[in-house]
């Protein structure tokens, strides 16, 4: 077996911190290092294209053009269709169009930008539109949203972009790329040895429940518990049950889900999180080759039967 070198790259976008390893041979590394400037331009126009939070990004552009067809380019037509299709997976308990309920509990600026000052008063909630009210026309390669309905990609645009960071780097021996706790990983590390994952803690911000091995696949958490906010004297989230319009209230604070792609584990474990413990358990196991771990409020874990990990040591 040849001896393998690691190139890492560390960079920040999409308000996170990303970091990529590449595991290539001594010939291959120029290859992987251009591979890595090409996955930090990725995540460049990923955000430039995606983020609510950029008056002028292409999302921002859609939402203004609410009532008309919107030409879109084949990054945004991609991740909305992939928005949609979480939406029509979960039954609408993942909804992209609940952008006017985070607007109205508060989340109108990017989290490090989010103060309590600007978030006393709640602002009025539009006219409510779902899901189903997004058209995607593939052929013209348009997008059309009703008046008064708007976009927030922000519960699956990290996911599908770690995904195509993932495609990028595939064909080298060993890659991982993760971005926030959104991490896909393929092949092993240098040493062949599988890629460690530790499981965050979502009540400590230096401690990890549990690690899990990779050698494939994604794994994403997502959590009630850090980005929060106080609108007037109650305390908000970011993750938003359509159902009720409000941040979720479901006793579960956090969950990580291991899944084929960071997409699809991203999405699940944001609903597991709005169905609660039972609902969400089941939600997981329903699904082909999916694990997952919810914590509760209390720090009570609930595991799937198959999700692999060792408790970490106190």
């Amino acid at each position: 077996m040849c001896c393998l070198w690691e190139i890492t790259r560390c960079f920040r976008a999409m308000n996170t911190d990303v970091r990529l390893v590449v595991c290539a041979p001594t010939v291959r590394l120029p290859e992987a290092a251009r591979a890595a400037d090409e996955v930090q331009g990725l995540f460049g126009r990923a955000e430039a294209t995606l983020s609510r939070f950029i008056g002028d990004s292409e999302l921002s552009r859609l939402n203004k053009s609410a009532g008309y067809p919107f030409k879109a380019s084949p990054m945004l037509l991609e991740a909305v269709a992939a928005s949609v299709r979480a939406a029509r997976l979960s039954d609408g308990i993942f909804d992209p169009t609940i952008l006017p309920c985070l607007l109205a509990a508060g989340y109108d600026a990017s989290f490090e930008r989010l103060t309590a000052p600007h978030c006393n008063t709640p602002l009025p909630t539009p006219n409510h539109y779902d899901w189903n009210d997004i058209v995607l026309d593939p052929r013209t390669s348009t997008i059309y949203l009703p008046f008064g309905a708007s976009l927030d990609l922000g519960g699956i645009a990290k996911g599908w972009t770690v995904d195509r960071a993932a495609e990028r780097v595939n064909g080298f021996p060993g890659f991982a790329v993760d971005a926030g706790g959104d991490i896909v990983v393929g092949g092993a590390q240098a040493d062949g040895q599988p890629w460690t994952i530790g499981i965050a803690d979502p009540f400590s911000e230096t401690n990890d429940l549990m690690m899990t091995e990779l050698t494939g696949g994604a794994v994403c958490t997502s959590s009630t518990v850090r980005r929060r906010w106080t609108l007037g004297e109650v305390s908000r989230h970011h993750i938003i049950d359509p159902r009720t319009g409000e941040p979720a209230k479901s006793g579960v604070v956090a969950a990580t889900v291991a899944a084929g792609t960071a997409a699809q584990a991203e999405t699940i474990a944001k609903v597991a999180i709005i169905l609660g413990e039972k609902e969400g358990m089941e939600f997981i196991q329903r699904q082909d080759g999916v694990e997952g771990l919810l914590v509760l409020g209390n720090n009570r874990i609930s595991c799937s039967p198959g999700f692999k990990g060792k408790r970490h040591a106190d």
